[in-house]
């Protein structure tokens, strides 16, 4: 454990402040929109999400770029990631095939949906039912007491065999 804390998750929030500071340490600071201030406690594709949405159009990333002062690259991951996180962004893409042959995605944010209460997640379901079809389903307890009884007594194999031809009839 490094004595310093340095790989815990904090999130800076400096009030009145205009950069936001994500709580990944490989992720770098990034400026915040007068618009969007009020959302600085959310994550940072949460905020562009709701930038989106002000713009009414259809948004680039070099539009995301320019506005939060982040390289073009990381502008198109936050569009990809927007596109993928449909719990919380309902949004539409379109793309555009440039002349050398790239995409262009678009992005237009249609609603922001807020953050699931702990309460509305669903609890985590009880272990599986128990199968009969399945290999591998019986008792722990009862595989193990077999095993040992198979292991203490070096003919228990001959005596299941000699058991099933009596049952057999031969």
């Amino acid at each position: 454990m490094c004595p310093d804390n340095t790989h815990a998750k904090k999130q800076y929030l400096i009030p009145g402040n205009d950069i936001h500071y994500p709580g990944q340490t490989n992720h770098d600071a990034c400026f915040i929109p007068v618009s969007v201030r009020q959302y600085a406690g959310e994550p940072l594709y949460i905020i562009v999400a709701h930038w989106c949405l002000l713009q009414q159009n259809w948004v680039q990333r070099n539009q995301i770029a320019e506005a939060f002062h982040i390289t073009a690259r990381r502008a198109s991951y936050l569009i990809a990631y927007l596109r993928s996180k449909t719990s919380r962004v309902v949004s539409i893409c379109r793309h555009q095939t440039l002349p050398n042959k790239a995409r262009r995605y678009e992005i237009y944010v249609i609603r922001v949906l807020d953050s699931p209460t702990p309460s509305t997640r669903r609890e985590k379901a009880g272990p599986p039912p128990v199968s009969k079809r399945r290999v591998g389903n019986g008792d722990r307890s009862m595989a193990n007491e077999l095993w040992n009884r198979l292991c203490s007594n070096r003919n228990a194999g001959k005596f299941l065999k000699k058991k099933e031809n009596e049952d057999d009839g031969t």
